[in-house]
């Protein structure tokens, strides 16, 4: 009697078990694309943690995963950084399957390490199928590609932690991102004032930082006219309002 008396009860479950029965097949005609839950920076690696929203045993046709890197400054395509067959219990299979048993909106991770703090990356996840382990689904990658993510080491109020990344700065190195001459000041507080000078002590560039969210601030190597400057040896010094202060060189190269 009490549940006659509440249709709109029913219809909400009845269409939560019919659309958590169809969930496995939508992901298939989708072609097996997971969702991307998080991408994380930290201390040279970087992290992407997706779901495919149901219990990989239900997906009919269900092969695995595979997790894509750009590094953002030298190429356009991405590659492939991690593959995970499903099923793979050979720890020294390149296609291991690591992670932990399975169950609905279940989380996996992947850790991304050794990549250089301050370069920009991309990541992205896919799945595939068992009965085509070849094919590639692009336009996953696109859905679930990353902004520009820059690995990084973190804020700090140890201004000697400092670090100039690339130094030395080459124009020619694969370092330019979209043609953007720059280097990158990692390491430094949530606020500082960063100034650039030449070795005549000639003030250059004042660059102020303020992000409480970032460790990080860039130099177009202009001065503040906007003109490139020449190449050279230059020194910068940081002041941060009640931490103190810190001071290094850069070298611009042609």
């Amino acid at each position: 009697m009490e549940l006659r008396s509440h249709p709109p009860v029913l219809q909400a479950v009845a269409l939560a078990i019919v659309l958590a029965l169809l969930a496995p097949l939508v992901c298939s005609a989708q072609g097996l694309c997971p969702r991307v839950k998080s991408f994380t920076e930290k201390d040279r690696r970087l992290e992407i943690a997706w779901t495919m929203g149901v219990d990989e045993r239900t997906i009919d046709d269900f092969g695995g995963y595979r997790v894509w890197v750009r590094e953002a400054w030298s190429s356009e395509d991405f590659g492939l950084a991690r593959e995970y067959i499903w099923g793979e219990d050979d720890t020294t299979a390149t296609g291991y399957w690591s992670f932990v048993p399975f169950y609905e909106d279940s989380t996996k991770v992947f850790v991304l390490r050794d990549v250089q703090n301050a370069f920009p990356y991309e990541l992205s996840v896919t799945a595939f199928k068992e009965s085509n382990p070849d094919s590639v689904n692009t336009a996953c990658i696109e859905q679930n590609r990353s902004d520009i993510i820059y690995p990084r080491r973190g804020q700090t109020d140890e201004l000697s932690y400092i670090q100039v990344i690339p130094n030395p700065y080459r124009s020619s190195a694969d370092w330019e991102l979209g043609g953007e001459r720059r280097v990158s000041f990692v390491r430094l507080p949530g606020a500082a004032t960063i100034r650039i000078y030449t070795t005549a002590a000639d003030l250059v560039r004042t660059i102020r930082h303020e992000d409480p969210g970032s460790d990080q601030a860039s130099w177009d190597l202009k001065n503040e006219d906007g003109e490139e400057v020449a190449p050279g040896v230059y020194i910068w010094a940081v002041e941060a309002d009640g931490i103190g202060g810190a001071e290094g060189k850069v070298l611009i190269m042609k």
